[in-house]
């Protein structure tokens, strides 16, 4: 009997288990994706270009001896500050000396000749009137003291090139300003016009860039830009510009440079420094999206993009335009609406009527707004 009893347990809860184990589990809940979405505008858009510029001095200086010669001395060197005027080099003064020791001879020898000339005419005129000397002896002295002052000439600007020739056996500096770079060194040989030293002055700025010919086409001077400047360990600087210049030459066939002043007072920089220059692009009414909000299409310039509507996501076919917009965007002839919310990024990893929503941050950058 007890057995009958046992058994009749053990199936109860064999039965039991078995029923337990057919139960199936609910579904798990799916939350909708966030993603991130733009809306399409109506309004025209105002694109900007960014080129690379270049910083450097308004006010700047390639410095080297007019002649050739042996460097003696060097005396300033790079981050020295100077004064108009400072001698900054000299040549070795020894050969423009013995040039000036010679044209100073040579000077005082045709002023000799001269007076013997001068004193030979004054005595043939004098005969002249007695008629004492032919008209054609009195000619000759005349030719010959025309030629003793040419020659007395001569000399005294072989004299006065001599002593500019030492003069400028010496580098001054043309304005206050500081030495940014020294290219030689002292006791070496150099040829003249080589620059010795580069100088700088003062702290006006300016960025040099050189732009596409169809950029510079529709810009004209006046116009404002804005330079970024980014800083090891500190906050990025905006720099306001206005175009001061534009050159009428393309260099490399299709770049022309402009040259644009700093607005303003200028952060602590150094010339040379390379900034990322901003300017306004045209305004476009056809709307674009960003290259990773699409996929492409086998069709060619058709494509595909995820709107966001009713918390679904809608595949869209769209129309795509000829080229690329700065910032890595697409134009978008047909397909999208004013307001439409596109999905502008990881569209590859979506589906059709996935359940989404608009993705929103939940940290502030620091200087957002929240």
């Amino acid at each position: 009997m007890s057995f009958s009893i046992s058994t009749a347990v053990a199936a109860a809860l064999l039965t039991a288990l078995i029923a337990g184990c057919a139960r199936t589990s609910p579904p798990p809940l799916t939350l909708p994706r966030p993603v991130k979405v733009e809306a399409i505008s109506a309004s025209a858009m105002q694109a900007s270009e960014t080129f690379v510029g270049t910083v450097r001095a308004h006010q700047r200086s390639d410095l080297g001896f007019e002649s050739s010669g042996r460097i003696s001395a060097i005396l300033v060197d790079v981050g020295d500050r100077v004064r108009a005027g400072q001698v900054l080099a000299r040549l070795d003064e020894a050969p423009a000396l013995r040039r000036i020791d010679k044209a100073e001879a040579d000077r005082l020898a045709a002023v000799a000749s001269l007076a013997e000339r001068t004193t030979q005419l004054r005595q043939n005129e004098s005969l002249a009137k007695d008629q004492i000397v032919s008209p054609v002896t009195l000619e000759s002295v005349q030719t010959q003291h025309r030629i003793a002052q040419s020659q007395l000439r001569a000399a005294e600007a072989a004299s006065a090139l001599a002593r500019r020739e030492l003069a400028l056996s010496r580098i001054t500096a043309p304005f206050d300003g500081v030495i940014v770079a020294r290219n030689v060194q002292p006791y070496s040989d150099i040829g003249s016009g080589v620059a010795v030293f580069q100088i700088e002055a003062g702290q006006t700025l300016e960025v040099v860039a050189m732009l596409p010919e169809a950029v510079a086409a529709r810009i004209a001077p006046g116009e404002p830009a804005q330079a970024s400047i980014s800083r090891p360990a500190q906050p990025a600087a905006v720099l306001p510009l206005k175009l001061e210049r534009i050159s009428s030459r393309n260099d490399s066939g299709s770049l022309v440079q402009a040259i644009f002043r700093v607005d303003g007072a200028a952060p602590a920089l150094r010339s040379g420094a390379m900034v990322s220059l901003e300017l306004p692009g045209e305004a476009s009414k056809v709307p674009s999206v960003p290259a990773a909000a699409l996929l492409l299409d086998t069709e060619p310039g058709r494509g595909k993009v995820f709107v966001l509507e009713n918390s679904r996501l809608v595949g869209r076919s769209v129309q795509l335009g000829s080229g690329f917009l700065p910032d890595g965007r697409i134009p978008v002839t047909s397909g999208l609406n004013a307001g439409d919310q596109v999905v502008v990024a990881g569209a590859a990893f979506l589906n059709e009527g996935q359940a989404a929503v608009a993705h929103a941050s939940t940290t502030l950058l620091h200087g957002a707004k929240p």
